[in-house]
């Protein structure tokens, strides 16, 4: 069932290619030192298993490994191996230097942040023929989507919230806010001794962005103009959400510095903050690990006259075009994610806490999606959240330097906005590739 095997990308032509779409040098570190010699492609000419690429995620590859085990004792000619590597190697150089030296895997996840990069470079294959479109979220779609056509798989949907202690506001006699006044307030008031009013994320990096943007979004700004060749970032209403990050964190209502990552729910749930922004997945964590702790959770307050607004993040699987095994990892990914009677289910809500961009899945998850405290997620934060940006990791740095700077070294929103926007008007201003804004709907 092996397809017919396009051009190979060169190591050279594969770097160049991933200059020109945007790629740092950070990421191509290996690769730019290395593209001097001949012309490196997979000695692979279409045998030997599918080869399945993801990060380590220890809550959820048993999942991924059962399924696969099914998978492959019903396809002997179609066998996956599956292979995992430590975060930091997987979203560093490991796709890059594979995909350079022609040893990219058949089927790999893809971030974000990282999605066009692949698509630019010619390495992703079109997937709208393993799925009906119709009966996937619109948003989902377009986020992966290039002129038209699907160039990922998008499989969940996690959005993000603020959670907060009702302990605490009801001590202090506060209402939840709904706010960006309220939600200051709050966590002045909140803010007692060792425990800050509320935690955010002050490490710069893609999840950082990823949390800010619904402050941006609700206040009425945007990373980038509708047609991606310059920042939207020099108005008052990015200005504003900058400013609100920056003083949060300068005058003490905000730690600067967390010991873990506010992916972890743990510091609310342990009650070293009142308030915290976190996602989706934070409801597994708190019913196995803080069950007892009276935890609530509402959509991110926007600023005054404005409409709250949620983020969703979610990885997507990606199929490697050059693949001489494309057909397979086709029937591999469509069997996985839409015809299994099994893992879709489990991975949204089974085993995981996951929103689903199939409608169908999240129907079927219904008494859990249906019930406290998933409902609330269901029906006030879906309904209002917006796909992560795609956007390159030159943009996502300039991002983050201007939350840096307005939360660590004094600078206003303004002129954290402003720091933002000229460096992202330098990128796009080479940027060959497609648009950074998904296509509408």
């Amino acid at each position: 069932m092996a397809g017919s095997r396009p051009h190979v990308l060169t190591r050279r032509q594969f770097t160049t290619r991933m200059v020109a779409a945007g790629a740092s040098v950070g990421v191509l570190g290996p690769l730019l030192s290395s593209c001097g010699g001949g012309d490196d492609s997979s000695s692979d000419g279409g045998g030997g298993p599918i080869q399945f690429w993801k990060f380590v995620a220890e809550n959820d590859d048993p999942q991924i490994e059962a399924a696969i085990k099914r998978w492959n004792a019903e396809h002997a000619d179609m066998q996956v191996k599956f292979q995992t590597f430590p975060f930091g190697d997987y979203t560093g150089t490991k796709l890059t230097t594979a995909f350079a030296a022609g040893n990219g895997p058949d089927v790999f996840w893809i971030s974000p942040g990282a999605f066009l990069n692949y698509v630019n470079t010619g390495v992703s294959a079109p997937v709208d023929d393993l799925v009906d479109k119709n009966a996937y979220n619109p948003a989902s779609v377009a986020a992966v989507s290039v002129d038209g056509k699907m160039q990922a798989l998008p499989f969940e949907i996690e959005p993000v919230a603020l959670f907060y202690r009702e302990d605490h506001l009801a001590d202090a006699g506060l209402e939840p806010p709904t706010t960006w006044d309220g939600l200051f307030s709050a966590a002045q008031q909140l803010t007692a001794g060792e425990r800050k009013g509320i935690i955010i994320e002050v490490a710069p990096g893609p999840y950082q962005n990823f949390t800010w943007y619904p402050f941006l979004w609700s206040a009425g700004g945007e990373v980038v103009n509708d047609d991606s060749t310059e920042s939207a970032l020099r108005s008052p209403e990015a200005a504003a959400a900058f400013d609100l990050w920056g003083r949060l964190v300068t005058e003490g209502y905000a730690p600067n510095d967390n010991a873990t990552s506010t992916t972890d729910i743990g510091t609310l749930g342990r009650g070293e903050t009142s308030m915290q922004v976190c996602g989706f997945w934070a409801i597994a964590a708190l019913q196995e690990q803080f069950a007892d702790q009276p935890i609530g959770v509402i959509p991110i307050p926007a600023p005054d006259g404005g409409t709250p607004v949620s983020v969703y993040g979610g990885w997507t699987q990606m199929l490697n075009a050059e693949s001489p095994r494309l057909d397979a990892a086709k029937a591999f990914t469509k069997w996985l994610w839409t015809e299994d009677d099994v893992f879709p289910e489990e991975w949204a809500c089974r085993a995981g806490s996951k929103f689903s961009p199939r409608e169908a899945v999240n129907e079927a998850c219904n008494d859990v999606f249906g019930a406290d405290p998933h409902s609330v997620f269901a029906d006030r934060i879906l309904p209002i959240a917006r796909a992560e940006p795609r956007y390159p990791d030159q943009v996502v740095k300039a991002v983050g330097d201007g939350l840096q700077a307005a939360m660590f070294r004094g600078a206003s929103g303004e002129d954290a906005a402003a720091l933002a926007a000229d460096a992202i008007d330098t990128f796009l201003s080479s940027y060959q590739g497609a648009p950074l804004n998904p296509e509408t709907t």
